[in-house]
This record gives C-alpha cells, sequence and structure tokens, in this order.
C-alpha cells in the first residue's frame, strides 16, 4: 500500500492533469487580470501560521534512493494565494540554455496541522518551442513558527510535450516567509 505522501502526491498530479493546459493558462490570465480576486479562503484570515504569502525558498536536488546532496543549493520564490493557486519561479541555472518558465499550479491544506500539499507545472522552451514540462509536488510542514516551513521531500517529474514520463528527480527544500 503506498504511504501517505505519494497517496496524496497522485491525488494532486491526477487534479491537475484531469485540467487542459488550455483551461490551466486560462485560469493564470484570470488570475493575473484580478478575476480570481473573489476566490478567497476566508478561513485563512489572520492566521499567521497559514501558507498564503511569498517566500524565499532555498532547493536541494537530492538523491531518490540515498537522500545524498546533487549539486549546490539555488532559490525560488513561492506566492501561495488565498483560495489555494501558487506560482513559482526559480534561479536554477541548470535549465541552461532552455529556458523554464514560472511554474503554475494549486495547494491545499493536509490532514494535520501546519501541513499543506502542493503541485505545479512549468513549461521549458528552446528556441520559442515547447521541449517539456516539468511537475513538482510536494508537502510542506509548516514551522519553526508561522514564518518558516520544511519540504523534506519534493517529486520531481519531466515530461515531453505528448505528457510521456521522461524522467524523475527528488529535492528538499527549507522556505522563508518574505515580509517587511
Amino acid at each position: 500500500m503506498p504511504d501517505e505522501f505519494t497517496q496524496r502526491r497522485r491525488i494532486m498530479i491526477a487534479k491537475y492533469r484531469a485540467m487542459p493546459v488550455a483551461l490551466a493558462l486560462a485560469g493564470v490570465i484570470a488570475l493575473a487580470c484580478g478575476a480570481g480576486a473573489a476566490a478567497h479562503d476566508s478561513d485563512n484570515r489572520g492566521d499567521p501560521g497559514d501558507l498564503a504569502g511569498t517566500w524565499q525558498v532555498q532547493i536541494t536536488l537530492r538523491n531518490c534512493t540515498s537522500g545524498a546532496p546533487v549539486g549546490a543549493p539555488f532559490y525560488s520564490l513561492l506566492t501561495f494565494a488565498d483560495g489555494g493557486t501558487v506560482t513559482e519561479t526559480t534561479a536554477n541555472s541548470m535549465f541552461f540554455p532552455a529556458i523554464r518558465g514560472p511554474g503554475h499550479g494549486v495547494w491545499s491544506r493536509g490532514r494535520h496541522k501546519g501541513e499543506y500539499s502542493a503541485a505545479t507545472v512549468a513549461f521549458i522552451t528552446m528556441d520559442g518551442a515547447l521541449v517539456k514540462t516539468q511537475t513538482i509536488t510536494q508537502v510542506i510542514d509548516m514551522g519553526p513558527g508561522p514564518n518558516k516551513f520544511t519540504t523534506p521531500k519534493a517529486e520531481i517529474e519531466f515530461f515531453d510535450p505528448a505528457g510521456n514520463l521522461l524522467t524523475t528527480g527528488c529535492a528538499s527544500a527549507v522556505g522563508s516567509r518574505f515580509g517587511l
């Protein structure tokens, strides 16, 4: 029987893949235009331990079997919006000469206080053509305190434009809430 992380990851991927890319892009455009502002999870208001907000995150790629670090850490910014959307940008230089666009996705509360799940997808292009997509799924543990989080294990998958799995990877992360 798959562990809880694997089950939640499968659910998040199934939810995201069920939505055609065109619908996802339309949703992103609508959010960018402010049409998504009405989608607000009111029980998040005033909760300092909530995931909503912008986070500076240090990511370490890891060997999926041994957990050993692979290469130097790099940074990303993640913005979790009330209502369950997430936007992510990365400073990972491993994509050069390809260009990786921002990641867009969804997040939700986990079964335990301070636990969240997130899944994002990003386009990777070369000379203006889509060459693959990157999907990242992760469980996020809030703490210590309301302005830090850890991701003990994130799973990374790369797909060709037809949706065929090309390769997988793993990572861990630590995040700090961005704020004034």
